[in-house]
């Protein structure tokens, strides 16, 4: 009966058997071998003792392989078995590998600690606390929120380290550089309003301006950069519609941004609407 054509149980117990006969077989004419070459001599000189040598070593190598040719199939499969098995755990852990591997860089980089204000994408908010696998933050608002906390908890996977950027604001913290935009209709004097809208951030800024010079010079020291303010900056651009935007950036506390853009833009309105409701004077 062909070897083929017996069920996968008795093909492995003919293997089994064929192996122990192998090896049986083998472990015979190695024995006489070795008291062919032995001989009668208790005593063995070197040609002797490396005759030796080599027997046993290709009575071992013919056992392997007879071995390997025998169970060849069984083999493979294991094998493949085996790569299917790393492959499904390289793919089950990659995830976890990924957030070890952010918690290192973190960690190598010192990216942020317990209290700094972070950015990693568009999450933001204070860290509270973090660990080989996540990052805890308290979430706070944009520029449009006055960075004030929502009350939610949010928990980053260390791997969105590695694919994002994480802006630190550990420094600058607990002021902040923020922009004000105002688009308008154009008016009859633009230098005036810039003018006008110079002085009213400075009126803004003023009841903390010494505490912002002094932080913001303490943090010039630190990063080794000219931080904008405690002076306001103001510029003015158009837009792609030909209207007028104007722009003040400000360095101001993070929990008062969002009442004095609201206090400027409303001011500023106001000034523009009274200066377009002015008569024209006589030529």
């Amino acid at each position: 009966m062909p070897f083929d054509s017996l069920a996968p149980e008795q093909q492995i117990i003919v293997r089994i058997l064929l192996s122990v006969a192998l090896v049986v077989g083998l472990a015979l004419a190695r024995r006489a071998a070795v008291r062919r070459v032995r001989g009668q001599s208790d005593v063995l000189d070197p040609r002797r003792r490396r005759q030796l040598f080599y027997i046993s070593n290709a009575f071992n190598i013919a056992t392997g392989l007879g071995l390997l040719l025998l169970w060849l199939g069984q083999v493979q499969n294991l094998l493949l078995s085996l790569t299917a098995v790393t492959v499904a755990v390289v793919l089950a852990t990659k995830e976890l590998l990924m957030c070890i591997s952010g918690f290192a860089l973190r960690t190598g980089a010192n990216s942020f600690s317990v209290g700094d204000y972070i950015e990693v994408g568009e999450l933001r908010g204070e860290v509270t606390d973090f660990n080989l696998l996540s990052t805890s933050l308290l979430e706070t608002q944009g520029a449009n929120g006055g960075y004030a906390h929502t009350g939610n908890r949010i928990v980053l996977p260390n791997s969105l380290f590695l694919a994002y950027p994480i802006r630190n604001g550990r420094q600058v913290r607990p002021f902040v550089v923020h922009d004000i935009q105002v688009t308008i209709d154009p008016v009859g004097n633009p230098a005036a309003t810039l003018e006008w809208l110079e002085a009213r951030c400075r009126e803004a800024v003023a009841p903390f301006a010494e505490q912002a010079r002094d932080h913001g010079a303490t943090i010039d020291q630190k990063l080794g950069i000219d931080l904008p303010g405690p002076d306001p900056e103001i510029a003015l651009r158009t837009s792609d519609a030909g209207k007028l935007v104007f722009i003040a950036r400000i360095f101001c506390p993070a929990s008062r941004a969002r009442f004095i853009e609201r206090e400027i833009t409303a001011g500023l309105l106001q000034h523009v609407a009274g200066i377009q409701g002015e008569p024209r004077g006589a030529d």
